[in-house]
């Protein structure tokens, strides 16, 4: 018997069907997002109201007056939130102009401690940059409001989208997960409606622990900021603390307001203390709570999560960025039920910082079983077309092959 190492076999044909899979799957991804990006949250928010429409319909409530309940408790969750954050921004809109004049008192004087200390360099003139401030504004003002005005409409449209495919999804669950089944035999229903729940109890459980998050977080954000004695810590805190549904640089995003704040309207040190401030909130947050709270319900490794928050990113923006870590924690859950993607199911997972539960000569045994099965199987037909195309082969197919097309 031949050792292992010497007979790795690299499939062509595996290769060119993985890679055409993959990008027909990120190319339906990107260019349905309008469908895709709303129906996905549309999803989650399903998993985690599910639970309460079938607390209504063990009381004897119907369907739909149990989800029409959901929604209104829903509905008056979102309008106190927006109540409170509206009253916030009204009082900080009232003081912005006394905000712009030590916005501008700061610019000078940054200009000034320039002009002093790079002396060699040619000096940097406020009035020229105020000037090219007002021309930009003037130019890119309306080009800018008309951007402003298109985003902000298909955000509303999406928004829009969203409560009515929640609605339905509640409403004909159980026509879908009927299809579902039905597409499976009879052998097979079973684990797949096992395989359903465990996907909706992580996309619940994840939505769970990202708001438990959020309100530890806004509590401890808004106990920093109003030690440090910064206006509206509440509302910064908060703002910063639902920036955490980005994972990773969530809370950083959140700390560029309050720490511009501090700049502005206190003093350099107090800007620093805030910056010191949310830098160890985020290290609490990523150590200790959001891998208990959060890490519990999806576990996913760091490197798989960040590989999908870049992805996500690139294909849904920061709708991709914030559906990354739930979905790939949902597919994880598939994968790790589907017999040959099983090993995806354990690189996504956080099993293999564990100690190895095989040997790697069982390992190279075992493939070198698969990949002597792989020498002798007989490529497929599709292969051999894409490979008789590819080569502009002038070889006809054989008659069974068509009669097998036909």
């Amino acid at each position: 018997m031949k050792s292992p190492h010497q007979h790795l076999v690299f499939s062509a044909q595996k290769y060119v069907f993985v890679i055409l899979a993959i990008g027909l799957t990120v190319a339906s991804l990107y260019l349905g997002r309008s469908f895709f990006v709303p129906f996905a949250f549309s999803l989650l928010f399903a998993f985690i109201l599910l639970p309460l429409v079938w607390r209504f319909e063990r009381w004897g409530i119907h369907t739909v007056v149990a989800i029409i309940f959901t929604f209104l408790i829903v509905i008056a969750i979102f309008f106190g939130i927006v109540f409170f954050f509206g009253s916030q921004i009204t009082y900080l809109i009232s003081d912005f102009q006394e905000f712009s004049k030590r916005f501008e008192t700061l610019l000078q004087i940054g200009i000034d401690k320039f002009n002093a200390t790079f002396y060699f360099l040619p000096p940097i003139d406020e009035q020229k940059i105020q000037m090219k401030l007002t021309e930009l504004a003037q130019t890119k003002g309306g080009g800018f409001l008309g951007t402003t005005f298109i985003q902000t409409s298909s955000f509303l449209a999406t928004a829009f989208l969203v409560p009515v495919y929640v609605f339905l999804l509640l409403l004909y669950r159980k026509g879908i997960k009927m299809g579902i089944l039905l597409l499976f035999n009879k052998s097979r229903r079973q684990q797949v409606n096992h395989i359903l729940t465990e996907v909706q109890t992580v996309g619940k459980d994840y939505l769970v622990g990202i708001f438990i998050l959020m309100i530890i977080l806004a509590i401890l954000n808004s106990i920093s900021l109003l030690i440090i004695g910064v206006d509206y810590a509440i509302m910064f805190g908060c703002l910063a603390a639902i920036l955490v549904v980005i994972p990773y640089i969530g809370t950083y995003l959140g700390a560029i307001l309050p720490i511009l704040y501090a700049l502005i309207t206190m003093d350099a040190q107090s800007a620093f203390f805030v910056l010191i401030a949310f830098v160890l909130i985020e290290a609490l947050e990523s150590n200790l709570l959001t891998p208990k709270i959060v890490g519990s319900n999806t576990s996913v490794n760091p490197l798989a999560a960040f590989v999908a928050l870049i992805i996500g990113g690139l294909i849904w923006g920061i709708a991709g960025m914030i559906l990354s870590i739930p979905f790939i924690a949902m597919l994880k859950k598939v994968f790790s039920h589907v017999v040959g993607l099983q090993p995806l199911a354990a690189l996504l997972g956080e099993d293999i910082y564990e100690e190895d539960v095989i040997s790697l000569e069982q390992i190279e045994r075992e493939f070198y079983e698969a990949s002597k099965k792989e020498e002798n199987k007989k490529p497929s037909l599709a292969w051999r077309l894409l490979k008789i195309w590819f080569s502009k082969s002038k070889e006809e197919i054989p008659d069974k092959e068509e009669a097998n097309l036909n």
